[in-house]
């Protein structure tokens, strides 16, 4: 089933990134958070809706699942010589069980909510290209700024105070329907947790080919994201104390892949945001 609406003039959040007005970002990104959190909010509660829907429209094709494939990341650490603990594989088992298992954070989520996948009407932000939609947690989308946009091209970095601010519209609009959220230890913990499922992507997904060659992709290359993302999900580890074991294997990484890989810039701001700090 392809559903398609004709939304006239309507610009990009990608192109208030790439602009030079840090304000119109800044307040781009807070509509953006709130139109994804209210997202998650309106489908809390109706994933046996959406599965019996489902079900009856494509009867033969498995809705999409999260995982990490714990066997392969393995497999990737020890060709570089660095040793999985218990700890670590405690962690990506407590993360697959958490993404598997959302509990209260249910929601539909787009899981692919890049900044060229949101239009401004003018009456608001609209998200488009669902094709990666189905029903997870709804911290994957919440921390998708924090992580760099993960699945996108347009991946730059975002001040930190800007992230928060992201995370805290996004949380207020979440608490309405799911008040666990509200709930400071118990949101942090699997808003780390979402941070690492997203690592983890990055690291299955670009890896190995990043090993043999960089590539350009959109604004930053491969290499400039996976060592910004081992760094952003370290940060978070740390700040939010969980997941040590996943936090010091990561840190092996970043060590090696630092001194591999010496000559790769940092990945920068996205442009509205160059002239502030981090």
């Amino acid at each position: 089933m392809i559903i398609l609406e004709d939304v006239q003039n309507a610009a990009r959040l990608v192109e208030s990134l790439l602009g030079n007005d840090y304000a119109q970002a800044e307040q781009a990104l807070l509509q953006y958070a709130e139109c994804l959190g209210q997202l998650h909010a309106q489908t809390i509660g109706k994933a046996a809706e959406f599965e019996e829907m489902f079900k009856a429209i494509a009867p033969n094709v498995k809705p999409i699942r999260d995982t990490v494939n714990i066997h392969k990341h393995q497999l990737m650490l020890e060709s570089l010589g660095i040793c999985t603990e218990n700890r670590w594989l405690h962690d990506l088992e407590a993360i697959n069980e958490t993404i598997n298992h959302p509990g209260e954070y249910l929601a539909y989520i787009h899981a692919d909510a890049c900044p060229d996948n949101v239009l401004d009407t003018g009456a608001g932000l609209r998200l488009i290209d669902f094709e990666t939609g189905h029903f997870g947690h709804a911290l994957i989308d919440a921390a998708y700024g924090r992580m760099m946009f993960p699945s996108c091209w347009c991946a730059n970095r975002l001040p930190h105070a800007v992230v928060q601010q992201m995370e805290d519209t996004h949380r207020a609009v979440l608490i309405q329907r799911c008040p666990v959220a509200a709930d400071d230890r118990r949101f942090e913990i699997a808003l780390v947790k979402a941070c690492g499922f997203w690592l983890l992507y990055t690291l299955t997904r670009h890896l190995e080919s990043a090993l043999r060659k960089d590539l350009n992709w959109g604004t930053s290359t491969i290499r400039q994201r996976i060592l910004a993302r081992l760094e952003a999900f370290i940060t978070t580890s740390q700040e939010f104390n969980q997941l040590p074991g996943l936090r010091n294997t990561s840190s092996q990484l970043l060590d090696l892949l630092r001194h591999r890989w010496s000559d790769v810039p940092d990945l920068p701001l996205y442009p509205a945001f160059q002239d502030l700090p981090v």
